[in-house]
């Protein structure tokens, strides 16, 4: 059996959209397992 979790990230950046995803889904690593 297969398990998924959604969780909804929310950040911010003054230098893009794609700078806040990377610095969001950094900090996320730190707290949750298998991120991917």
């Amino acid at each position: 059996m297969s398990v998924v979790k959604i969780i909804e990230l929310i950040g911010e950046s003054p230098n893009g959209w794609e700078d806040a995803m990377k610095e969001v889904v950094a900090e996320a690593q730190k707290t949750l397992r298998g991120i991917t």
